[in-house]
């Protein structure tokens, strides 16, 4: 049951009347418990096309659960939001019912909360364990101008916080425009994770949702960590996820209005909100909006989606690595811009390894590796969010500016990188082996450049520039094995000073509208059908190319087309001629008989001559 207005109304008036100190607030009526039936597993890669593998949870059950938590923090930011202007004498952290468990709210301080403040601020909610792990059973939401801080002493046994993740509830920590920062110290991590108090284990079912940690606008800080086996079914909840939004009131709920607040007031008899706090607080709304992280040394392992950026700028991640996500290993998913990754591996994802996602630009993955993951290695979508008029005005341009270099992409099970859309896009010094594809453009990129990699192994295609009017330059790359080195289908391409080698069947394929593409100075050596096959394809300009190195294999088509020459013809007749006659030749000679067959000596028949004395003997 959504909050309404009447119920809100009460809530807000049992803030006013609380006063001061630790406030309980009762809003189960607001989170009542609900039936959900499940509806199966998502069956994602039913299709038969390779999209990843499928994701193990239950769809309807968690979708609700994702509504459900986010109407937890518009309340909890509603409520936080009256408690601050108007409860007189109201300081420091308190927590409200929600639900079957609380949700501990950290207000603006100079200092940072700590890991002791939290164990006197909650201490049935953060319980030191006798193996000396922390477990936190209930939610925490820290608020614009609070600042979270989980570090690990400088001892060897780090920090262990497991967030309470059961059949029966979930918690989170998330910073509601507040900063987050979960550190390690020089000589121990701090770990992260779920934790089934019940079956004291790690909880790694979503299907009845899972803890998670989210930075909804202010600042994530993230070092020498551990974070695994978090999140469940969406981006915002897939386990870490750092998110802003580009509309202050798009999530926020804000302060009441004046016709809320009077009504507030004449119930509980607090003052009303003057318009210079609206316009104060206005201006914090918006400087949260958007959220800031760095991220040095993290390990992130199990969660649904390993990573999830949205809404961010200058994004920082170092020297860390992400496996085993249910869906996709790190995301940036919308207006996100400056973000770089440098030294980073996503691997053995369910889906993708790194999703860069519409209205997302100048992004840099310098040294990453992507290996082994579902789908794709790295997937930049530059397509634009709309093609014409639509309901919130958005622009019909491309993103683009990203760029992948110094990188490892090898054994993903589709493509290595995909670039649907956009523009300048540079894919260059990259190791590119064992994937489906190892390059492709597809969905009108324009202004694509592939240059300088190393491909090896590729099932089909190194390099794939088709349809919808794509266009890329490729060259000066190193190309080894495969089908085909290079294919271009409507598509055009400029392909020059490429070297091939031991490929299987074509070196360069054009098929079809390649209008403006050139093939020239290319090295191509192998063994296939052709060293460039452009039969068919209009628009091409084929120059100079070195195909010294290039033994054409017999096909079927070609050895049927060879057999069906004039001289070829000739020759198959004489051939089929004199076998016939040795064939007869040797019929009748079987059939000849020797003419003296019944006259045959009598020696032939017995003996021969015999001793006188055997022949008496055998009278006797």
């Amino acid at each position: 049951m959504r909050p309404t207005r009447q119920g809100l109304l009460v809530a807000l008036a049992a803030v006013l009347l609380a006063g001061s100190g630790t406030l309980i607030l009762q809003a189960d009526r607001l989170f009542n418990q609900r039936v959900l039936d499940p509806v199966g597993r998502n069956e994602i890669a039913a299709n038969g096309i390779v999209q990843g593998e499928i994701y193990p949870g239950d769809p309807a059950r968690e979708a609700q659960l994702v509504e459900r938590e986010d109407e937890r923090l518009i309340y909890v930011r509603t409520v936080a939001s009256v408690a601050r202007w108007r409860v007189d004498g109201l300081e420091g952290a308190f927590r409200l019912r929600t639900g079957t468990t609380y949700t501990l709210v950290l207000p603006a301080r100079p200092e940072p909360y700590t890991v002791a403040d939290l164990e006197v601020l909650t201490p049935k909610g953060f319980t030191r364990q006798a193996d000396g792990a922390y477990v936190l059973s209930e939610s925490v939401v820290v608020l614009p101008g609070a600042n979270l801080s989980l570090l690990a002493p400088d001892s060897p046994e780090g920090l262990d916080i497991r967030l309470e993740s059961t059949r029966d509830h979930f918690v989170s920590v998330v910073a509601l425009g507040g900063s987050l920062t979960v550190a390690g110290s020089v000589t121990a991590d701090i770990r992260v994770t779920s934790w089934d108090s019940a079956e004291q284990s790690v909880d790694t079912t979503t299907a009845d949702g899972r803890a998670y940690i989210r930075v909804l606008g202010g600042h994530a800080s993230l070092a020498r960590a551990n974070i695994s086996n978090l999140g469940f079914w969406s981006g915002n909840t897939g386990g870490l996820a750092l998110t802003g939004t580009d509309d202050v009131g798009a999530f926020h709920s804000g302060p009441p209005t004046a016709e809320q607040a009077t009504e507030a007031a004449a119930a509980g008899g607090a003052r009303v909100l003057p318009e210079d706090a609206l316009a104060a607080w206005a201006a914090r709304e918006q400087e949260y909006s958007v959220v800031t992280a760095g991220l040095d040394d993290v390990t992130v392992d199990g969660n649904a989606f390993g990573l999830f950026v949205s809404n961010a700028r200058d994004i920082i991640i170092e020297d860390s690595a992400i496996t085993g996500s249910l869906v996709d290993g790190l995301v940036l998913h919308r207006a996100v811009t400056d973000a770089q990754i440098t030294r980073t591996r996503s691997s053995d994802n369910a889906v993708d390894g790194f999703t860069v996602a519409s209205s997302t630009t100048r992004v840099l993955m310098e040294e990453v590796t992507a290996e082994r993951n579902g789908r794709n290695g790295i997937s930049f979508d530059g397509r634009p969010l709309a093609d014409g008029p639509n309901a919130v005005g958005t622009a019909v341009i491309p993103y683009g500016g990203n760029r992948v270099t110094e990188s490892s992409v090898v054994g993903n099970a589709r493509y290595g990188v995909e670039l649907s859309g956009g523009s300048n896009l540079d894919v260059e010094n990259n190791l590119i082996a064992a994937n489906e594809v190892g390059v492709v453009v597809n969905h009108g990129a324009s202004g694509v450049g592939i240059s300088r990699n190393e491909f090896r192994d590729q099932r089909l295609q190194a390099v794939a520039v088709r349809d919808a009017h794509a266009s890329a330059a490729v060259y000066r790359n190193t190309i080894n094995g495969g089908d085909t080195g290079i294919y271009v289908r409507n598509a055009r391409a400029d392909i020059t000073a490429n070297t091939l080698s031991s490929i299987s069947n074509h070196g360069i394929t054009l098929v079809g509208e390649v209008g403006g593409t050139i093939v020239a100075g290319n090295t191509v050596a192998g063994q296939g059908s052709a060293a460039i096959w452009a039969e068919g394809a209009i628009g091409a300009a084929v120059t100079e190319n070195n195909l010294l190195g290039w033994a054409p294999a017999y096909t079927v088509d070609k050895a049927i087309g060879s057999m069906f020459q004039p001289l070829t013809l000739v020759w198959v007749v004489l051939g089929g001629l004199l076998l016939l006659t040795a064939v007869v030749r040797k019929k009748r000679t079987a059939q000849i008989r020797s003419p003296y067959a019944e006259r045959v000596p009598l020696t032939m028949l017995s003996r021969g001559f015999v001793a006188p004395d055997d022949v008496a003997g055998l009278r006797q």
